[in-house]
């Protein structure tokens, strides 16, 4: 063979090998890429023989592991921060700058939409039906306190706060709702109370040198003409001190009162006991099946002091009325009814202020007692005025299975 003709022959035999290097060599990338794929589907495939390709796999291996790491923590987060939301007690919900709700929690749900989920829906056209307060709350530019009367009649105070942010490009604004009546309830009853406190530990120290002194007294004149003209001067002096010691054990009361220790309790032997200490009153209905849960004795002093608020009211005693209505989920509703001459608007927007009273010789706490109970039952007292004359005392009560501070739907968007 000539040659030319081996050296065809070896560069052919070196353009195969070329070419078989080649399609291993793609063989094997082909292999990589699909190991490469496994990983990022979460699969363990083996790692590659060719040392390079072993070293680009590890690498690879890395990044998916730091990857699904990643992935897993961002899902965890996720899940704790959705589950923080679901359970927030304020009313939370999120949607997009042209309306749309992309998340509306527990207590947004069952504030606003009658505790049905509204993803998706438009929660701007919704507005049309939203109370005038939480219309003009909600379209402000920043965080806004509004009031507005609930399902049953009570004052609601409320704190929206809104902020507008991006997610994924998206301009989104997120409202938060909470209820601040019990709260600002407590801060008012919290800040009478301390006042109490400092008036009655003052008398009180007063009060203490003064029964010493007429004691004192009555040792010193003891035996003398005068003893007995003194005498009356110092039982006077002591009856007035101890009329005053009791009276201000009355305000102290308010200012000590401890938290209900609620049982079951069936509302035909509560009543009666109420009817046999007023049996002018009547009861008005039937009663409820299901027991209440409350404190007995600081529902039946509530009841008490309304029914004898009631009887002094001025209208005929037999028209004073006691009835209780079940309310469903949301719990019962006592009320003590009369047919005195009601409350004026001023007197209405003051009676549940400590220490007023339209009374000569009122102290202004019965009412505000009775409302710092039922509140810590959980529940909420309001008055009315009757059409046709007298006033109405409402007392709700909640369900033993509602939270004691759970939402009440009174901003309902859903409902047309």
């Amino acid at each position: 063979m000539s040659g030319a003709l081996w050296l065809l022959a070896g560069i052919g035999i070196g353009l195969l090998l070329l070419a078989i290097q080649h399609v291993l060599a793609a063989r094997r990338i082909w292999a990589l890429s699909l190991s490469i794929r496994s990983l990022a589907a979460g699969e363990d495939p083996p790692s590659p023989r060719h040392p390079a390709l072993a070293d680009v796999f590890r690498t690879a291996r890395e990044l998916a592991d730091a990857r699904r790491s990643d992935t897993a923590a961002a899902t965890e987060t996720e899940a704790l921060l959705r589950a923080a939301i679901e359970g927030a007690p304020s009313a939370i919900v999120m949607f997009s700058d042209i309306g749309r709700i992309s998340i509306a929690n527990a207590a947004a749900r069952e504030l606003f939409f009658e505790n049905r989920d509204p993803q998706g829906e438009n929660f701007v056209a919704m507005l049309g039906r939203a109370p005038d307060a939480l219309r003009r709350a909600l379209l402000g530019d920043g965080d806004e306190l509004f009031s507005v009367d609930d399902a049953a009649g009570e004052r609601q105070t409320y704190n929206l706060a809104k902020r507008r942010f991006v997610v994924a490009g998206q301009a989104m604004v997120l409202v938060l709702v909470k209820n601040l009546s019990r709260e600002l309830h407590r801060q008012e009853a919290d800040a009478w109370k301390r006042m109490i406190r400092v008036f009655c530990h003052e008398l009180n120290n007063s009060l203490a040198p003064v029964s010493s002194l007429v004691h004192s007294g009555r040792l010193v004149v003891e035996g003398s003409p005068l003893a007995p003209k003194l005498e009356r001067i110092f039982a006077t002096i002591a009856e007035r001190t101890e009329h005053l010691r009791v009276f201000l054990d009355g305000y102290a009361q308010f200012s000590r009162l401890p938290m209900p220790r609620k049982v079951e309790v069936a509302w035909r032997p509560f009543v009666d006991r109420l009817l046999a200490l007023w049996p002018s009153v009547r009861l008005d209905g039937e009663l409820p099946d299901d027991p209440a849960w409350l404190d007995p004795v600081q529902l039946e002093q509530v009841a008490i002091n309304l029914l004898k608020n009631a009887a002094e009211a001025g209208g005929p005693p037999e028209q004073v009325t006691v009835s209780v209505v079940s309310l469903g989920a949301r719990g019962v509703r006592l009320t003590i009814a009369d047919r005195g001459p009601g409350m004026s608007t001023q007197v209405m927007e003051s009676a549940l202020v400590p220490f007023y009273s339209t009374k000569e010789r009122g102290s202004g706490l019965g009412l505000t007692l009775c409302r710092e109970i039922v509140e810590a039952h959980g529940g909420g007292l309001r008055l009315e005025n009757r059409d046709g004359g007298g006033l109405a005392v409402h007392v709700r009560l909640q369900h033993r299975s509602a939270p004691l501070d759970g939402a009440v739907g009174t901003l309902t968007l859903t409902r047309s």
